[in-house]
């Protein structure tokens, strides 16, 4: 994802103002969350709906408000970070309009379109729904075609290769992730993995879940996205399980932090890959990304806390969590930029996290959560509200100027 999309989004942010490794580690973020994000998400998302016996729907519903926390963290800062450090929009006449782009390009809206109706409008199974979407793509291929290309019997086959050669190497990071299962199921070390992870945390689930994220990190190194899936639902999720963890919170715990390994240092390769594209420090960008993808590290251990941002639980609920995690990630994001309307001080940066930390926490995960969230909402919006104040009261000659592109 960050090779194929990062050719053409890192120049615009370069050219746009952002550092070489803001930009590179920006796009790394975004692309490591497309295996995150429903409704199309990785082929890991995939292999937990066979490995836990349940629907792919239900993957994809449990997975969607972890997602929307994790790219509003992601967005927020940008943003802040744009008008931290002056850089501007693009100018209106540059941006194109939208009826005629939607006309041009809607059309490729088709297929997803397609698949969410047949997973969740008709139940169908994942790979009838990803056919269908296919078959949808040919005549629009055929008949409507886009900038003037149409779809021909030449390129049709030469996609069915291309997708043979996919699907390849697929089976065999399949195939060698279930060697290395095989092995670990004769020789019992997954059962001794668990087995010590539970002794070393002595029943305790949160340092559990601390060594189990590390663990998570360490042993997705390097790793592609499948391998690193089924190596860790096999050797991990079991321990968190085994401490009365449901299984689907589990599973999605060591999916979050096996993909957070492609871009946390030493080996953060999709990071690292960006980096290469901007021409950026690698170490650097990988830090950055880091920064930029601060909720993935936090936000698994709130739906194992309390699993209403999965979906598990009543709609007020799922609400209540939903809402105040997502102004808590707000407040968070500011603290990591530094900047809101003004400059965020450093002794004010730190109350800004205390109150977003306080929101994120599940409103029905213990008895004096609702407090927590309560005293959180009103800190934060007192400290937004002095901001403005600041924000206003402010001359125009001490606002941030225009970075120059590239610095």
């Amino acid at each position: 994802n960050v090779v194929s999309t990062g050719v053409i989004t890192i120049p615009l942010m370069k050219r746009g103002g952002y550092p070489t490794h803001s930009a590179a580690a920006i796009e790394a973020v975004a692309s490591t969350g497309g295996q995150l994000m429903p409704p199309m998400m990785g082929v890991a998302a995939f292999v937990m709906a066979e490995l836990l016996q349940i629907g792919y729907a239900e993957v994809v519903l449990a997975a969607l408000i972890p997602a929307i926390l994790y790219y509003a963290a992601l967005f927020i800062q940008v943003d802040l970070q744009a008008a931290r450090d002056g850089i501007l929009p693009i100018e209106k006449s540059l941006i194109p309009r939208l009826l005629p782009v939607a006309g041009r390009g809607g059309i490729f809206m088709t297929p997803f379109v397609v698949i969410v109706l047949c997973l969740f409008r008709w139940s169908l199974q994942p790979e009838t729904a990803a056919l269908y979407a296919a078959l949808t793509l040919l005549p629009i291929g055929f008949l409507l075609g886009y900038g003037g290309d149409r779809l021909t019997l030449n390129s049709l086959a030469a996609s069915f290769v291309k997708t043979g050669k996919a699907g390849l190497e697929l089976l065999m990071i399949g195939g060698a992730a279930g060697a290395i299962i095989g092995v670990l199921n004769i020789s019992a070390l997954g059962f001794a993995l668990t087995s010590e992870l539970v002794g070393i945390a002595g029943g305790s689930l949160l340092v559990l879940l601390i060594l189990a994220a590390i663990v998570c990190i360490v042993l997705g190194m390097g790793m592609p996205t499948l391998g690193v899936y089924i190596l860790l639902a096999t050797l991990v999720a079991p321990a968190i399980i085994e401490l009365g963890v449901p299984d689907l919170s589990a599973h999605l715990f060591v999916m979050y932090f096996g993909m957070m390994s492609m871009i946390t240092p030493p080996v953060a390769i999709a990071a690292f890959a960006a980096a290469t594209l901007a021409g950026a420090p690698m170490m650097k960008t990988g830090w950055q990304a880091v920064k930029y993808g601060w909720s993935a590290y936090l936000i698994p251990f709130v739906f194992i806390m309390s699993p209403a941002l999965i979906m598990q639980g009543g709609a007020l609920e799922v609400a209540l969590s939903f809402t105040t995690a997502l102004f808590g990630v707000l407040l968070v994001s500011v603290a990591v930029t530094g900047f809101l309307f003004t400059p965020i001080a450093p002794a004010f940066r730190i109350v800004y996290a205390a109150a977003g930390l306080a929101l994120i926490v599940p409103v029905y995960a213990f008895a004096e959560a609702p407090w927590l969230n309560l005293a959180g909402g009103g800190l934060g919006a007192a400290l937004i509200a002095a901001d403005v104040v600041r924000r206003r009261a402010q001359p125009p000659a001490e606002r941030p100027v225009p970075a120059t592109a590239g610095e």
